[in-house]
């Protein structure tokens, strides 16, 4: 039976729920990558909510019956990665005349892993950099 999710952009009130996803999805789907205390090092900061994202309408959400399933989307700042926690500055605005657009933080629910949902949401980050006249340098 196939597993059936819409996505959606992520509104500020989902905030909480995308924090907890980053961290099941990061504890569970990181760790072949790196060790424990190197997952823990990095939820909330490196792993984390970057509010500017949610602010830009930048990022998507998959739900399954109102439960976020998987997130993740595009920035047009220079913030390459990480949440709040990483901010030191001004987050600008890049020149898509002259930078790429961001594909940043994918975070899947563990028991939707391998079900497309990230395909999905990179397609519409993709859709919605060309919108906004960035380059897809790499694609």
């Amino acid at each position: 039976m196939k597993r059936e999710w819409l996505v959606r952009l992520a509104r500020e009130e989902d905030a909480p729920e995308i924090e907890t996803l980053i961290r099941i999805s990061a504890r569970v789907l990181q760790s072949s990558h790196y060790s424990e205390p190197q997952i823990e090092g990095a939820l909330g900061s490196v792993f984390g909510v970057d509010h500017q994202l949610l602010s830009d309408r930048t990022y998507f959400l998959a739900e399954h019956k109102g439960q976020i399933v998987g997130c993740g989307g595009w920035s047009k700042r220079a913030t390459l990665f990480g949440g709040d926690a990483m901010k030191t500055g001004m987050d600008i605005e890049l020149d898509p005349k002259r930078d790429s657009a961001r594909i940043r933080a994918f975070f899947i629910d563990p028991d939707w892993a391998r079900c497309g949902i990230g395909r999905t949401i990179l397609k519409r980050c993709e859709k919605a950099i060309r919108l906004h006249a960035f380059a897809l340098w790499n694609l």
